[in-house]
């Protein structure tokens, strides 16, 4: 008939659909597109054809940032500020509650922080909002990317979900709802919403034979050496890193690569998380694909980032108890970065440790849980044909996880409430990046600000203000040194008493909690 249009067609006054997409610990130079050798064909086409943010913020590990992403205030403010605690504050509403009152269909793969199976219906959880989940309600990374465990319950729709024994892969199974959610979205007609939030590249190092087999030579080839000098040289050519910015030293914990011990087991130690990366991709891929099909392209947002930067631990203790074994079909796990435990299948838990996460952060100090910018800094890609245009910038202008939700509201035309459900929620912290992806300057943050777990910090213009737990505050020159290898702290003394004070401010109207003795080293 004319005048019609198919459910999921897009129009040019049409509200946009979002899809957010999160990788789990991953670090600022795993893309191809930030300088990496992982393939990532799909992702680097999104920021060929988007725009690439150098200066983007998390807040360090996944229950803060995963909280700012979907309310808009910093994690102390939205009730989870030290780490996970699995309820959001009663002064705070998310992007899932305005998006679906809004009329938007809201869809989640993954892992939802924000709620436990035995509290999905509770009101005050997030999973009230959702029209359709499929993913786990537990707090760590996926157990196992292949097999049913124990304390990481997978769930669909609220009820549980159990997994199959055989032909199971955590990535691609968040992709086949994924799709399948975009699917229905488009049948229904209006815009929806999606948030995949994928367990890779998070440890376990757990990745499929053909994918670890792309990797091998490379890795046992380079060693981590040659790969961050040539990371390194691929982010100053690509603008991404200034070229004032030095590489920050190796870990002092590593070897030089040629004096390392097992260098086949430490390479394939890389060679699996770069297969979890790879797989990634491609599923990134089937959901643009997904959206394709809807004919919805055009006129959707896609915003990729990780909640945090790589992880350099170790897990600590043995999985299986006695009577109890971690997997649900019994099997044992065996444990540890040990060179006799060689990575990769579901019978294994290892992770890629200090060496390899160095190289993640290529040229970027420390990792996941601080404030420095190997644990903050993250990429961050957006993708929206009908808007960004032409493709292929880098802004170098600065942004915080806080901003997606602003961001979503704004390209949505909702306003952000001052009460939600009979309650008074806190003002909105984030401000829209809509500004940027329009070629433009946005007014940014005056300063920005980071606890946890007594590692601080502070970013105010070109000067960032941080430190490590009970430890003296450490300024740096963002512009010139984002490896932060040179301190001005004793240079500029009234610079850090005034970026010092500016924190106390912060940290007082926000609510955070200082941990053991952090305050007295300000």
């Amino acid at each position: 008939m004319s005048g019609s249009r198919a459910p999921g067609k897009e129009s040019a006054g049409s509200r946009p659909n979002i899809v957010l997409i999160m990788a789990d610990d991953m670090g600022f130079s795993d893309l191809g597109c930030y300088g990496s050798e992982i393939k990532t064909p799909v992702i680097d086409r999104l920021a060929k054809e988007g725009v690439r943010f150098s200066q983007f913020y998390n807040c360090a590990i996944c229950g803060p940032s995963r909280a700012s992403l979907m309310t808009g205030l910093y994690p102390h403010q939205a009730g989870v500020g030290e780490s996970w605690t699995g309820l959001l504050s009663d002064h705070c509403v998310t992007i899932i509650e305005l998006l679906k009152q809004a009329g938007y269909a809201t869809n989640v793969v993954g892992r939802l922080d924000m709620v436990t199976a035995d509290k999905w219906h509770d009101p005050k959880m997030i999973g009230r909002h959702v029209d359709r989940f499929f993913g786990s309600t537990g707090h760590v990374g996926p157990g196992n990317y292949f097999k049913a465990v124990r304390d990481t319950p997978f769930h669909l729709d609220g009820k549980p979900y159990q997994i199959p024994a055989e032909e199971f892969y955590n990535t691609d199974a968040l992709t086949d709802y994924a799709v399948r959610f975009i699917g229905d979205a488009a049948k229904r007609g209006g815009p929806f919403f999606l948030y995949a939030a994928y367990s890779a590249p998070h440890w376990p190092l757990h990745a499929k034979e053909a994918d670890i087999a792309r990797y091998r030579r490379t890795y046992r080839a380079l060693g981590w050496d040659e790969l961050r000098a040539r990371r390194y040289k691929r982010l100053t050519e690509l603008g991404l890193i200034d070229a004032r910015c030095p590489l920050s030293p190796r870990d002092p914990r590593v070897p030089p690569w040629n004096k390392a011990a097992h260098q086949r087991w430490e390479a394939e130690r890389m060679a699996v998380y770069a297969a979890q990366i790879d797989c990634m991709d491609r599923n990134i891929g089937r959901i643009l694909g997904a959206i394709r099909k809807a004919g919805a392209e055009q006129n959707t947002l896609v915003l990729f980032l990780s909640d945090n930067g790589p992880s350099d631990q170790a897990w600590p203790r043995q999985l299986d108890r006695k009577g109890r074994p971690w997997r649900r079909d019994g099997t044992p796990t065996r444990v540890g970065n040990k060179p006799t435990i060689m990575p990769g299948g579901p019978d294994t838990f290892v992770t890629y440790g200090p060496p390899w996460a160095n190289v993640s952060n290529t040229p970027l100090r420390l990792y996941k849980g601080t404030s420095h910018e190997g644990g903050i800094a993250t990429p961050l890609i957006a993708y929206w044909p009908q808007v960004i245009k032409p493709g292929g910038a880098i802004t170098q202008q600065v942004g915080h996880i806080i901003d997606i939700m602003a961001t979503c509201l704004d390209v949505a035309g909702v306003a952000y409430p001052p009460a939600f459900g009979g309650r008074k929620v806190l003002p909105l912290e984030g401000k829209s990046l809509l500004p940027i992806f329009q070629g433009k300057r946005r007014e940014g943050h005056e300063a920005l600000c980071w606890q946890l777990r007594g590692s601080r910090a502070v970013r105010m213009g070109k000067w960032k203000l941080v430190a490590l737990r009970h430890k003296p505050w450490e300024l740096y020159d963002m512009e010139a040194d984002r490896a932060e290898t040179n301190n001005l702290a004793d240079r500029h003394p009234q610079r850090v008493k005034e970026m010092a004070a500016v924190h106390r401010t912060w940290a007082r109207r926000c609510g955070v909690v200082p941990r053991g003795s952090a305050a007295r080293a300000e």
